[in-house]
């Protein structure tokens, strides 16, 4: 028989599939629910009622379409709360607001990011926070240039923004009242550029991101890898000659093919920041970040494998970069190599599908109560339902 605990287990993730079933196609009957899910008709009733109490869905009216007695649809309430996520890579602040499907549902450039600029980028954050008219705002999700631990919300170092041994999460919720999530930016651009972007159905991608800095998000049979330390990716301290090897590295410092690429990139910039081919300098610029990322693209997809290698950088919109990448590859096997899609917002919106996915399993977590039981009498429970991830689609 099964104990309350394995019972209430089944029960959540049952909601998990009703959830992202619903979330996924906005508007279904009951039976379209049951028939995505496999649940019974009773069950998703049920959770549907649960949700409803939760102003989680409403009617949606009637399907009258089958000739015969008409079923009731439900809506899934995309504005039942909102994702606030930054973006702190770039010289300003960037913020997305985003709803509980992953869709951007406004946009907000901040204060100049700099290191002692910390109490203006929190004035700002909560002017947002505050905003009239706006669904409130159930987590806040940042992405930070820098290392971070994801767990704890501790910025150990961002140089960019002066921040070391900052317990930032803790610092924000004290400050607003809303759960905060963290990620390394460019391991929120990969997670973003995975699930609605140019990695969208790939399992094994590398994605580069350029902007202040240089640095690459690791995916791996689907998911994201962050290494012993939380600091997998860091290519900018990849050595670009072999007496770099002998020059010391400070913490903070950009590593050697950072200073490179940062130096290279900004000489392939126009005034308005973008890539203006006919500038002055602006191919030989090029012809030189081409040189020195090939190199270091080459040796990590021989180590890893990709099936996709991503380039992101805001200043070039239009993909030359990987283009002129792709043209001269020479690995030991053929990889696509493509710009990202998401340009300015890939990153926010990296940040906040974690948020989301928080949000999700808050929604849907089971309420029993009472000592867990050995782990191993959980084995026969049955997965999940499977349903599409609602944030998985292009949106």
């Amino acid at each position: 028989m099964a104990t309350p605990y394995q019972t209430e287990h089944v029960r959540e993730a049952n909601r998990h599939g009703v959830y992202r079933a619903l979330a996924s196609c906005g508007v279904a009957t009951r039976t379209d629910l049951a028939q995505r899910t496999g649940l019974s008709s009773p069950t998703v009733a049920a959770i549907l009622a649960e949700f409803h109490a939760r102003g989680l869905v409403v009617e949606g009216g009637s399907d009258d379409g089958t000739g015969g007695r008409p079923a009731q649809r439900v809506r899934f309430v995309a504005d039942a709360g909102h994702v606030l996520a930054i973006d702190l890579s770039g010289r300003h602040a960037y913020a997305c607001r985003v709803d509980l499907t992953g869709c951007v549902r406004a946009r907000h450039t901040g204060p100049a990011l700099r290191p002692g600029g910390t109490d203006e980028l929190i004035a700002w954050l909560g002017a947002l926070l505050q905003a009239p008219d706006q669904p409130s705002v159930r987590r806040l999700a940042l992405a930070v240039p820098g290392v971070i631990d994801p767990e704890d919300g501790r910025v150990d170092l961002a140089p960019a923004l002066g921040w070391h041994r900052l317990d930032l999460a803790a610092r924000l919720e004290a400050e607003f009242g809303v759960p905060v999530r963290l990620e390394n930016d460019v391991n929120a651009l990969a997670l973003a550029e995975l699930h609605y972007g140019a990695g969208a159905r790939r399992r094994h991608v590398i994605y580069v991101a350029i902007g202040s800095g240089v640095g690459a998000g690791v995916v791996i049979d689907g998911r994201l890898y962050r290494g012993a330390h939380a600091a997998a990716g860091e290519i900018g301290s990849v050595l670009t000659r072999a007496e770099d090897a002998d020059r010391p590295h400070a913490p903070g410092e950009p590593g050697p093919l950072e200073r490179c690429v940062v130096a290279a990139a900004e000489g392939c910039l126009s005034e308005d920041g973008r890539f203006a081919s006919d500038a002055p300098g602006a191919q030989a610029a090029l012809d030189q970040l081409v040189r020195l990322l090939a190199p270091a693209l080459h040796d990590v997809a021989c180590l890893l494998d990709p099936e996709l290698l991503v380039v992101a950088w805001p200043g070039d919109p239009d993909g030359h970069l990987a283009e002129r990448l792709g043209a001269i590859w020479r690995g030991p096997r053929p990889v696509p190599i493509v710009h990202g899609t998401l340009g300015r917002d890939g990153a926010a919106r990296g940040a906040a599908h974690l948020a989301l996915d928080d949000i999700e399993v808050e929604i849907c977590r089971h309420r029993a109560r009472g000592p867990r039981p050995d782990p191993e009498s959980d084995a026969h429970l049955a997965a999940a339902p499977h349903a599409p991830d609602p944030r998985s689609r292009h949106v």
